[in-house]
């Protein structure tokens, strides 16, 4: 690597000093002035409090912290009511007490949440185990909205004599503006980045070249294959961009020596939404993780990143075979990453912020599940690998006349058949899941059991995940594995899950088969509409069987869409979006070339080095700094800590480093 210039760094200082005061300046006026926040703990102590108080205070208003709102409840009956509540977002769960309304005494306001539908239940009790129903409704709150609500004797009928309106007080502000705000940032800054590259090709290295030195244009060729096995320029290349690209479905996508972009832009894509997940999407609840059945942004990123790996070693290994490297070596490869990527994910990401105690070290994690599925998906490949595509046929069997396996009769299944084996293995690890997530006993649990437990299932409270669950604590124990899962904060779980556990390493290793399945078409047909008709083939059959298996619904079907459990369902559900998703970049970026991939090829082509960076890195500056708790100074933090981490995968690139492993 090159020394580093004070140039180089006053570049690179430009940009993210100009973005980062342009985004702070403009979110930071959206939204009402922070105040101190509470814990979503504190939160949850003073909800389970109040009812116990006996001294109210006229007046006294909780704080409020993100994606939530103020309820007051008025009362004119005579007699006290309780007020019984849920989210929508916890599924089958029973309504938690709330408070008690009784008319001789003033109400608390108390929090309520806004990012998804509160089920509310006013009811009578009669002191002999029986209640009689007061009102029910649904409401989705404002965030920071003041509302009050108004228990009264006024129904609008004989069966329904009770009327419980809910109005504000004060109105609850749009938190979607910072996201919009943001986008018109970056097409911005889009915009004047292409008017100045226009302005540096239009008057040269003139009297002005100094100042428009600082946008690097100019690209340099790559030289190292990117992290996990990347396409080579030898095994699978488009046409020179200088070239006009004519035909695009039937032309061959072989003839020169540029490799494939687009599965760098994929990757790199995949990855800085998942810097930006992690850093904290700006604390949108779509930006997290699902708290148990469903999608949000936040879970596709990382099955993503585990498809494209599957395509990487798909055209790695066949350019090494080419090259006439031996199994052997291959194996010894193989085992060389698989062992360096569970390191790093064991003693670098997972011993950050001081977890660094031998009892409680988390032993799974996201790079050690890469690692497991690398190795269980690379080994198949050593064995099954061939440097060349396998030439069938049936020799002639008298009277029958059978050519069933001649090449010219399996040409549109031919990648499929020459990897026959590897299909069968991968059939019988899908088997195995099954099996075990459906037939292995749990001490205490119902067989087959996939909910979170807690308040969805107070019968099976401790029965997070079922056999998913059991397996790992049983191997790892509770100590070793992650002690904060998704589902804790909305079903009040208390036991440990780890959401890259062993039984879902076995889907996700059927992931990256697919993320296979589609490098050996690339390497299989040249032209470019076969290869992209097969995986628009492959995104409706994973995509259709997928759906199958959930009923098309978050929580319903034989096996529901789930990231903590790496469901079946959810593999072929994702696999049918990394498809499109492939699809796309393919085209835009190799076949019709209207965009080069940049930024993100180039995130791509260091993702180790950036996922490793930008895990050891958060919470400190500048990539991440103490924001007041509100979306838009979230969304600031988090979108300039993103941008900073694709700013210096750009730089390296152009330094010529990467990270290989």
């Amino acid at each position: 690597m090159a020394a580093v210039s004070v140039k180089t760094v006053g570049k690179l200082l430009f940009f993210f000093t100009f973005f980062s005061t342009v985004t702070v300046v403009w979110l930071d006026q959206l939204e009402v002035k922070a105040i101190d926040s509470p814990t979503d703990k504190e939160i949850l102590q003073y909800q389970l409090q109040r009812d116990s108080r006996h001294h109210h205070h006229m007046g006294e208003v909780p704080r409020m912290t993100m994606d939530t709102a103020i309820l007051k409840v008025n009362t004119s009956l005579d007699y006290a009511v309780q007020i019984w509540a849920v989210s929508a977002e916890c599924h089958k769960c029973n309504m938690s007490f709330m408070m008690e309304v009784d008319p001789s005494i003033p109400t608390e306001p108390f929090l309520v949440q806004t990012t998804f539908m509160t089920h509310i239940s006013i009811v009578k009790d009669n002191h002999d185990g029986t209640n009689d129903s007061i009102c029910s409704l649904d409401k989705l709150f404002g965030e920071h909205g003041e509302y009050q609500m108004f228990i009264n004797a006024n129904g609008p009928s004989e069966e329904n004599k009770f009327d419980c309106p809910v109005y504000p007080d004060k109105d609850p502000i749009d938190s979607n503006i910072p996201i919009l705000v943001a986008f018109c940032i970056y097409v911005g800054l889009v915009l004047l980045f292409l008017a100045v590259r226009q302005l540096y090709y239009t008057i040269g290295r003139s009297q002005y070249a100094w100042f428009i030195g600082y946008f690097p244009f100019r690209e340099t060729d790559r030289l190292v294959n990117s992290d996990l096995g990347a396409p080579s320029p030898s095994s699978t290349a488009t046409e020179d961009r200088s070239q006009t690209v004519a035909n695009s479905s039937t032309q061959p996508a072989s003839q020169g020596i540029r490799r494939l972009r687009s599965l760098d832009t994929f990757r790199g894509l995949s990855l800085a939404v998942m810097v930006f997940v992690n850093y904290g999407g700006g604390g949108y609840w779509f930006f997290k993780h699902a708290r148990w059945n469903g999608l949000t942004v936040a879970d596709l990123v990382f099955p993503w990143f585990v498809f494209i790996m599957g395509t990487s070693i798909a055209l790695s290994f066949r350019r090494l075979l080419k090259k006439g490297v031996s199994r052997l070596s291959l194996l010894l490869k193989v085992i060389q990453r698989t062992v360096i990527l569970f390191l790093f994910g064991l003693f670098i990401i997972n011993t950050k912020k001081g977890h660094n105690s031998w009892s409680t070290l988390r032993i799974p994690g996201v790079l050690q599940r890469l690692a497991l599925t690398y190795f269980i998906v690379a080994l198949m490949e050593v064995i099954g690998a061939t440097a060349e595509d396998r030439n069938w046929s049936w020799k002639h069997r008298g009277y029958l006349s059978l050519y069933l396996l001649q090449t010219s009769r399996i040409a549109p299944i031919r990648d499929i058949v020459n990897s026959w084996g590897q299909w069968l293995f991968m059939i019988v690890v899908v088997t195995l899941h099954l099996v075990l997530m459906f037939w292995l006993q749990v001490p205490n649990c119902p067989i087959g059991y996939l909910g979170p437990g807690g308040l969805s299932d107070i019968a099976h409270y401790n029965c997070t995940g079922g056999a998913t669950g059991y397996i790992d604590r049983a191997v790892f124990t509770d100590d070793h594995i992650y002690q904060h899962p998704t589902p804790i904060t909305v079903y009040k779980t208390e036991v440990p899950f780890e959401p890259e556990g062993l039984l879902g390493t076995l889907t996700s290793a059927l992931l990256c088969f697919l993320g296979l399945q589609a490098g050996k078409i690339l390497l299989t047909y040249p032209q470019n509409g076969a290869r992209v008709g097969r995986w628009l083939g492959w995104a409706v059959a994973t995509g259709a069987i997928g759906g199958l298996l959930c009923n098309g619904r978050q929580n319903e079907g034989w096996i529901p869409l789930n990231k903590n459990l790496w469901s079946l369902s959810f593999v072929l559900v994702l696999s049918c979006f990394a498809f499109v998703l492939l699809s796309v970049c393919y085209i835009i970026v190799d076949v019709k070339q209207w965009w080069t991939g940049a930024p993100f090829y180039q995130v791509g082509m260091n993702s180790i080095l950036v996922y490793i960076g930008h895990e050891l890195c958060a919470d400190k500056l500048p990539f991440q700094w103490a924001a007041s708790p509100t979306h838009a100074s979230q969304l600031a933090t988090d979108l300039v800590g993103t941008t900073l981490w694709v700013l210096i995968a750009v730089w390296l690139h152009y330094k010529k480093f990467y990270l290989k492993i």
